[in-house]
């Protein structure tokens, strides 16, 4: 994992830097986001995990005078999670998280200037899409024979839409999600939950 974290990153570089060489230099704006914050889930998720740091880099790009797009990740370690009931043959298992989730997609941002003297000072307005993955692994104590797997990892897209609030190089943001996990898992619980609400500070260069 940490591998292809780390080619996303590389990914990401190449493009930025092809980007820097095609765009007018007056042309500029704030390109990398890096956010820090928590991830609350909702509904029948809250009962899976609590409250969980989240972490994330994103890349971005160019559309129009006040429109953009970005490319890249959120990942979070999913705190006090609770044991998830799998169907392992013809029995029900209880699987626990292996402490890791990540998105990876990309979402559209509209600025809205909020002062007409101050560029840096400016609303954003949200909406993504992308793949979740939710990473989970088998008991210890559960055998099994060659060749069998022992992790379950939960794909699905997720949808988002959120805001921040920008001044200079800081600002806040809150996103809501929706990450249908068990629409494409037949083994994972009916009911597993789909919605998180994603907030905290950014910092942009």
């Amino acid at each position: 994992m940490r591998q292809f974290l780390m080619l996303l990153i590389f990914i990401f570089s190449e493009f930025a830097f092809a980007q820097n060489e095609s765009q007018n230099l007056s042309d500029t704006y704030e390109r990398i986001y890096v956010e820090a914050g928590f991830v609350q889930p909702l509904g029948k998720l809250s009962e899976k995990f609590d409250l969980s740091p989240s972490f994330g880099f994103w890349f971005r790009n160019k559309l129009s005078q006040d429109d953009f797009v970005d490319f890249g990740f959120n990942f979070f370690v999913p705190k006090k999670p609770l044991n998830v009931n799998f169907e392992y043959r013809d029995s029900i298992v209880q699987y626990k998280s292996s402490h890791f989730a990540i998105n990876i997609g990309t979402r559209f941002a509209k600025i809205i200037p909020l002062s007409q003297r101050k560029t840096d000072f400016n609303l954003e307005w949200n909406s993504g899409i992308g793949l979740a993955l939710n990473f989970y692994n088998a008991p210890k104590e559960l055998e099994f024979e060659d060749g069998e797997h022992t992790k379950e990892v939960l794909t699905t897209f997720y949808l988002s839409q959120g805001i921040k609030l920008n001044y200079r190089n800081t600002g806040l943001q809150c996103h809501y999600q929706w990450s249908p996990y068990g629409i494409f898992n037949d083994k994972v619980e009916k009911n597993f939950g789909s919605q998180t609400l994603m907030f905290g500070i950014v910092y942009r260069q």
